[in-house]
């Protein structure tokens, strides 16, 4: 499952996965993040991967794809995280992406810097 997390509102979306994440979570989480973009152009985003317990790989794929494909629209990402496996995997994918990683005791420091307050 993939939650829209209350704080999120004007071009700043925070998510955060629970479980393992199916099609469905992708195609709606997709869908939301689509709407923001036509509304904003450009978006911030926050995921929360604490609770995460991997996807499909289809699931996968829809988001590795789509994300290759609006790349441009992002200004700031970041990834919140609660074990080493996920900082490592965020930096390699950071990259490429451009994803900051932060541990879940940071997560207001998280919030701030998709929020351009930092």
């Amino acid at each position: 499952m993939i939650k829209i997390l209350e704080r999120s509102g004007g071009n700043v979306i925070g998510y955060q996965a629970i479980g393992k994440i199916t099609e469905e979570d992708m195609d709606t989480c997709i869908k939301y993040t689509d709407e923001i973009i036509k509304k904003y152009s450009r978006i911030s985003w926050l995921y929360i991967m604490t609770d995460f317990k991997g996807g499909t790989w289809r699931a996968i794929y829809e988001d590795m794809i789509w994300l290759f494909k609006n790349l441009k629209h992002f200004d700031r990402m970041a990834v919140v995280g609660n074990k080493k496996w996920h900082e490592l995997m965020i930096k390699a994918d950071g990259l490429i992406f451009g994803e900051k990683y932060f541990d879940i005791s940071l997560l207001e420091e998280a919030w701030k810097y998709v929020e351009g307050k930092e």
